[in-house]
């Protein structure tokens, strides 16, 4: 019988202990491509992001941006709770003419540029997904 009650305790005991979350979004690479340079990264606070993002309760938000020469683009990560909550992100995202988003596994992906015609970002984003974001979750 206190073997029983010591399982159970054991059972309670690990059930209220949380084991420390993996981030989502992997660290941002100093380098996409053969010449795409990073030039910082933050952490925005959540309170922050787009309402459209921000009423499906993302969990991470990383922002950066990338230089050549006198190219940049910006890039923002969402890490989302579920599959599902990124999928509907990307399908509700009102980005502008100088943007582009997709999902990947949890992660809901803007790039924007200025200096960029869309046919650069939408390569622009397959050197996000297939070199920042190759492993997915």
């Amino acid at each position: 019988m206190a073997g029983l009650w010591l399982c159970a305790a054991a059972l309670v005991l690990g059930a209220c202990t949380s084991l420390p979350h993996k981030p989502l979004i992997p660290v941002p690479p100093l380098q996409l491509g053969a010449d795409w340079k990073r030039t910082g990264v933050e952490t925005p606070d959540l309170a922050g992001a787009p309402s459209s993002v921000q009423a499906l309760k993302p969990v991470q938000w990383v922002r950066t941006s990338y230089r050549q020469l006198d190219r940049m683009v910006q890039v923002q990560v969402f890490g989302m709770p579920t599959e599902a909550s990124a999928f509907e992100a990307r399908q509700k995202w009102q980005g502008g003419e100088r943007s582009t988003s997709f999902h990947k596994s949890n992660l809901f992906v803007v790039c924007s540029s200025e200096t960029e015609a869309m046919s650069n970002l939408l390569e622009f984003t397959k050197l996000v997904e297939n070199e920042w974001l190759r492993g997915g979750r």
